[in-house]
């Protein structure tokens, strides 16, 4: 085949005349066997040589279910905000109405529900120069996680919650953009938001008054 590969491939590109390929399915199912591509669901193929690439893998969780963005777990350990490598690809959906799951041979992909009025909010690319993918940021990520969360209704129980249970790096915690967060918790419409704004409140007046 003479025609450069994208990273991300499905049967409507094999199709195309500029392909000169006949028999797009078979087509694919031939550089499948030959190790030049991965299937990662009927129609949907990715480069081997480049399957485990952060960006490629975030493009892909984009493609494979949608619409959707890269969220929760993993992007909080994407932008360094905790410390353990995150296993499954996680990613924000709405009025799905269940936890979707795709196991495929370059990892194990999630997709969960947040509220409808939160999910368009704060939303940005990653990029490294040649590739990019929807990513919630930082604190979108922060607060969509938080939603998966049992729910909180004291403020003693936040910074455990974030700290401990979660292993949130405390200094880059409060490095985030605070009153994004703030303005972020009310779509939800959540408890546990509710309380976090207030923690989070409480937090900045402290710190505001010992910098004076």
């Amino acid at each position: 085949m003479q025609t450069q590969l994208p990273d991300i491939v499905d049967t409507l590109w094999f199709a195309r005349k500029d392909a000169g390929l006949r028999y797009p399915r078979a087509a694919a199912h031939r550089l499948v066997r030959k190790g030049e591509l991965i299937r990662v669901k009927q129609g949907l193929y990715i480069r081997a040589d480049i399957a485990h690439d952060l960006y490629v893998r975030g493009q892909a969780a984009n493609r494979l279910y949608g619409p959707s963005y890269v969220s929760f777990a993993w992007a909080l350990r994407f932008y360094g905000l905790i410390p353990e490598d995150v296993p499954h690809l996680t990613s924000a959906t709405f009025k799905k109405g269940k936890t979707k799951r795709f196991d495929t041979p370059i990892g194990s992909f999630f997709y969960h529900d947040v509220p409808p009025a939160a999910y368009p909010l704060s939303i940005t690319f990653a990029e490294d120069g040649k590739r990019r993918f929807l990513i919630a940021s930082p604190e979108k990520a922060l607060c969509d996680e938080l939603y998966l969360k049992p729910q909180v209704r004291a403020q003693k129980d936040i910074a455990p919650l974030l700290f401990n249970d979660m292993r949130l790096d405390e200094e880059q915690f409060f490095a985030l953009d605070q009153e994004l967060l703030c303005s972020l918790a009310p779509a939800y419409r959540r408890t546990t938001l509710r309380i976090f704004v207030r923690f989070l409140e409480k937090k900045n007046d402290r710190r505001s008054s010992t910098s004076l």
